[in-house]
């Protein structure tokens, strides 16, 4: 009897060092697929999405309305993004309490916007280029929205806020993020620009304009 103990001792040692054996390497071989490594502790693969979000909130007349509009995140403005994530040095300024994006610009222009529109420096830089033009008066001069952080585990958001308030008749039906306090700097640069409806406000009427980041991460 215990010989047969013995014997059934070792069988099932032998059984659970299999067990282990195929646990691991399938560990290591899936880690293998997923991040073409044998050493599935050496090459984790991780992602950040962002992506930009734009809604508008209009008073006219005492009559508010609320638009979502599709936007386009331009490939310069994800860039300078990417380069400060990475170490490296981004065009026109690093991020700092006056370079970031933050800031909101508005125009009247109606052209659609492309992801890879040149839209940075002093010409290219302002909400509309390259083909339209920036507000700089009737109470749309660009300017720090409230800026709200993100927190806690993926998905998440940040929003940038800001009203105008129209000092007399001015057409809108354009909004951007952008990275600099004023129109025509060198260090300019668009992170995303939305086309909408066209809006005519009156004075004292007045637009909130809310742009939402949002970031996912594994």
């Amino acid at each position: 009897m215990k010989f047969l103990k013995v014997e059934w001792t070792k069988k099932r040692g032998a059984i659970a060092l299999l067990a282990t054996s195929l646990v691991v390497t399938s560990f290591i071989l899936g880690g293998y697929v997923s991040t073409g490594n044998l050493n599935p502790w050496g090459n984790r693969h991780y992602y950040q999405v962002l992506n930009a979000n734009f809604q508008e909130c209009h008073t006219l007349s005492g009559v508010q309305t609320c638009t979502t509009e599709h936007n386009v995140l331009y490939v310069a403005g994800a860039l300078w993004v990417q380069q400060v994530t990475s170490g490296e040095t981004p065009f026109g300024c690093v991020p700092s309490t006056s370079c970031g994006f933050k800031y909101i610009a508005m125009s009247a222009g109606t052209t659609a916007p492309a992801a890879t529109d040149s839209v940075t420096g002093a010409t290219n830089g302002d909400c509309g280029k390259p083909t339209d033009t920036e507000l700089t008066t009737n109470g749309f001069a660009r300017a720090l929205g409230t800026v709200t952080d993100i927190s806690g585990s993926s998905p998440k958001s940040s929003t940038v806020v800001l009203t105008f308030t129209a000092t007399a008749t001015q057409a809108v039906a354009k909004s951007c993020l952008v990275n600099q306090s004023t129109a025509a700097n060198a260090n300019n640069i668009q992170l995303a620009t939305a086309t909408f409806t066209s809006i005519t406000l009156q004075n004292l009427d007045t637009i909130q304009i809310t742009w939402t980041i949002s970031w996912t991460w594994t």
